[in-house]
Parts: structure tokens; C-alpha cells; sequence
């Protein structure tokens, strides 16, 4: 969490001021966000699915990255009420046009 009036606040606020991309960079930052939006286009859409196909993160950092892309307007979450209780995650709109981007920032990487 950053400080509201901090010198990094600040230049955070200038920045998106300035250029929207990095409103953009910042919503899918982070090493797992890519990769958890791409699983669940595929149908991982439970967060025990989710771990299953990322075996290398950790149940906090994936619940965080979970609602950092729910914040950002990428994914939202459907609790079920069942016997366990059950959340289902989906792509929004946005997180689904998100999708043809990470295609093209992949093959950019490739370059």
C-alpha cells in the first residue's frame, strides 16, 4: 500500500496522468497476473484449479493476485453456496479483450 501523499504516490499519479499505458501495465503487473487471466480463459476458473496448473505459487500470493485482477475489472468472482462453499472466476469483458494483447506481447517477447 502506498502512502497517499508520498513521493511515490505522487509520481504514480503523474505517470497515469501522462500516459495511459501504465494504468494498463500496472492492472496485469506482477509475475502470475498473465498467466492466472490465460487459465482462466481456459476454463481453470477455481482457485484449486488455478493451483493445479501453477504449481509454484503460493495459495497467499495467488489469492492476492486473484483480487488485484478482480480490483483492475479483469475477472469477477462468484461465490456459490454449497456445501463447501464454491468461487467460480470469470473473465469481464475487459479481461477478455485482454487476451489478443497478451497473444501480441508474447509474440513481441519472441522477437
Amino acid at each position: 500500500m502506498i502512502k497517499e501523499n508520498s513521493s511515490n504516490a505522487i509520481n504514480k499519479a503523474f505517470l497515469y496522468r501522462s500516459c495511459r499505458i501504465n494504468g494498463a501495465l500496472d492492472a496485469i503487473a506482477g509475475r502470475w497476473k498473465a498467466l492466472i487471466v490465460i487459465h482462466i480463459s481456459e476454463g481453470n476458473d477455481r482457485f484449486s484449479l488455478l493451483k493445479g496448473v501453477m504449481p509454484g505459487i503460493t495459495d497467499q500470493t495467488l489469492g492476492k493476485q486473484l483480487k488485484e485482477l478482480e480490483a483492475s475489472g479483469l475477472i469477477s468472482k462468484t461465490i456459490i453456496p454449497a456445501v463447501p462453499v464454491r468461487v467460480d472466476y470469470t473473465l469481464t469483458p475487459k479481461g477478455q479483450a485482454l487476451l489478443p494483447i497478451l497473444a501480441n506481447l508474447s509474440e513481441w517477447s519472441d522477437m
